[in-house]
């Protein structure tokens, strides 16, 4: 019964981490975005078929090539040593969209939140060189704080998801609970910073 009780403690932990996966959440939360802040569905698309290749194709693809040629353990990329390179296409797939981003003349909170995301992932990445941390709540903690900071404080009972979400990388032994915290406390830091250089301050 033991037994049965830690293989369904593994298994809803790993069901967490899959569907809280960065590369997942992020495209989902950017597409929501663009159609929220576009015109009309045509702009919307004409906006998405500009960032797509940058933002969303090639760094997936590269990820699915470096996880079948064996250059990552995995998807979640596990191995601290492994991640820098494929961040790294991930930055210059992100600094491209906002770049793309900014001569569509997009509205400003698209464009700001694109533009945290990068500084977020150089940060991330520096750290890397030298301590693992969590992408998995460092990824939410950046969708939450725009959300609050675009959307108002009523928005807060998000950051909750990040819980059962911080809890499946510790069980999975992914992390540990400082680099999950870590994680939190530095995306959200960078990304109020960001939207705060902008102007942007919390909706009452």
């Amino acid at each position: 019964m033991k037994k049965m009780d830690i293989r369904k403690r593994q298994d809803w932990a790993e069901i967490l981490s899959l569907i809280s996966s960065p590369p997942l959440v992020s495209t989902v939360f950017f597409i929501f975005l663009v159609f929220k802040y576009s015109s009309d569905l045509s702009e919307g698309l004409r906006w998405l078929v500009g960032i797509n290749p940058f933002l969303i194709f090639i760094p997936i693809t590269y990820l699915g090539i470096s996880y079948k040629l064996g250059w990552v353990s995995d998807f979640d990329i596990s191995e601290r040593n492994q991640r820098p390179l494929p961040m790294t296409i991930f930055i210059i797939g992100v600094a491209v969209a906002s770049i793309i981003l900014y001569f569509l003349k997009v509205p400003l909170d698209l464009f700001v939140y694109a533009l945290s995301g990068f500084v977020t992932l150089i940060i991330m990445t520096v750290i890397t060189f030298f301590w693992k941390i969590s992408l998995h709540t460092a990824t939410l903690s950046s969708i939450f704080t725009a959300i609050v900071v675009l959307g108002g404080l009523k928005f807060l009972p998000f950051y909750l998801i990040l819980i059962p979400v911080g809890w499946s990388r510790v069980v999975l032994k992914k992390h540990s609970v400082n680099q999950v915290i870590t994680g939190v406390l530095v995306s959200s830091l960078v990304t109020l910073t960001v939207f705060h250089l902008f102007g942007y301050n919390f909706n009452f």
